[in-house]
């Protein structure tokens, strides 16, 4: 008997060591995650749970934990909610189709139908006012819903945010960001100007050609027009389009991974690409030409308009830093605007260090509003305390760019080092 009692200590010892290092690992994810997002972390109690919240690109984003009862059991759920940056008026309801979806229709249920099989028969549409509804869910929309509902199974999309409620407590930051990155993404494509969104597509002016394009949605997302006067575009031409591409999607029920959404972006871009055209004669005033340095210039204004400043969707940001800035030594100057160590970072590894950040830019005819450009800069541990104190001042730096943040508007710098200023 007493030798019962005794294992029956050893395991409940073990298992509370146990859930002590869940709880320290969670707990750390949720930090690194808040730090990277740049929003608030709340650790939790007794009485509460843990919770990240705070305001993204203008949406107000929460993230906590919540019990659901399922039978005689519960199961923990991590639960991502992301506010709009403007309410919409149409009392939307959008969710993906499921097996009890069509029971639902035959005894009643509202669903409206946009016209477009492949989507009608991927979600379900709810709303105040069917015509209404239609003319909102444009191709550019209907894409990102399609893709937002894919990506995460059992979400809901309403007039005023998209919440998703994901199985099982989520301990990698890596993972807690880019989830808030693709929900804020959706959330801004969902509510803004209709004017943005090319609705209609483009028609071959030959009479003989067929009207069939690769999908109206496709081409109303990434296509993109720059309004910014006073260029002028000469359109020759534009030939025959290409079969119809039936493109596949792939089973739903999985849960979505960085990977993923980056082969979905990779395979639309290629699609499109090969969608081409009669070269097209842009006329640009006199005044204009020779305002921008080289393309591979390193200063640092050029380097932010050539990235941030033109209307550029993310995969053609990040594949612009790939090729032209990589790998590549700069030498900037900025305002010191914040200064953190880390125990490891996601961009710069494992060791400990320290992270400067510098406002270095803020680009013209940015995609969303007038959010500086900052800089990330490793620093050895010890450059901590000197540099905090020199927090305000505009300071030069150096170092090695080795990743861009298309989201955020980031540039790492690896290997730096501080000037005097």
């Amino acid at each position: 008997m007493e030798v019962f009692i005794v294992l029956m200590m050893i395991g409940v010892g073990v298992a509370f060591a146990v859930a002590q290092s869940n709880k320290r690992k969670v707990a750390d994810a949720w930090k690194e995650a808040a730090s990277q997002l740049r929003i608030h972390h709340s650790a939790g109690d007794f009485l509460t749970k843990p919770e990240l919240y705070g305001k993204v690109r203008d949406c107000r984003v929460k993230i906590t934990l919540r019990n659901k009862s399922q039978g005689k059991h519960s199961t923990k759920y991590t639960c991502y909610e992301v506010a709009y940056p403007q309410t919409l008026p149409f009392g939307l309801s959008l969710k993906g189709q499921t097996a009890f979806s069509g029971l639902k229709k035959c005894l009643g249920g509202q669903d409206i139908e946009i016209g477009d099989p492949t989507f009608d028969n991927f979600v379900v549409v709810k709303g105040h006012d069917s015509v209404q509804t239609k003319e909102f869910l444009n191709p550019a929309r209907r894409l990102y819903v399609r893709r937002i509902l894919s990506m995460y199974t059992g979400a809901e999309i309403t007039d005023s945010r998209l919440k998703w409620d994901s199985k099982g407590v989520e301990d990698n930051p890596s993972t807690l960001v880019s989830n808030v990155k693709r929900m804020v993404d959706f959330a801004v494509n969902m509510t803004i100007d209709v004017e943005d969104l090319q609705e209609e597509p483009i028609e071959s002016p030959s009479t003989d050609s067929d009207p069939k394009r690769l999908s109206d949605d496709l081409e109303a997302v990434f296509t993109v027009s720059d309004r910014r006067e006073p260029q002028t575009y000469v359109v020759d031409s534009i030939p025959e389009p290409p079969d119809p591409v039936t493109i596949e999607v792939e089973e739903r029920g999985f849960e979505p991974d960085a990977a993923a959404f980056d082969r979905m972006e990779r395979d639309i871009e290629q699609l499109l690409e090969t969608d081409t055209v009669t070269p097209i004669a842009i006329e640009v005033p006199q005044e204009d030409q020779g305002e921008l340095p080289p393309t591979n210039s390193l200063d640092v204004h050029h380097v932010c308009r050539n990235l941030f400043g033109s209307g550029k969707i993310s995969f053609q940001i990040n594949e612009t830093f790939k090729q032209n800035y990589e790998g590549l030594e700069v030498q900037w100057t900025g305002k010191l605007t914040r200064v953190d160590s880390y125990p490891f970072d996601l961009v710069f590894g494992n060791d400990p260090g320290t992270k400067a950040e510098f406002e270095v830019a803020v680009p013209e005819g940015a995609s969303f509003g007038s959010q500086a450009v900052k800089a990330v800069v490793q620093l050895p541990t010890d450059a901590h305390e000197a540099l905090s104190k020199r927090t305000g001042e505009t300071t030069a730096f150096t170092g090695i760019l080795v990743k861009c943040d298309s989201f955020m508007r980031m540039l790492f710098v690896a290997r730096g080092t501080i000037g005097k200023g």
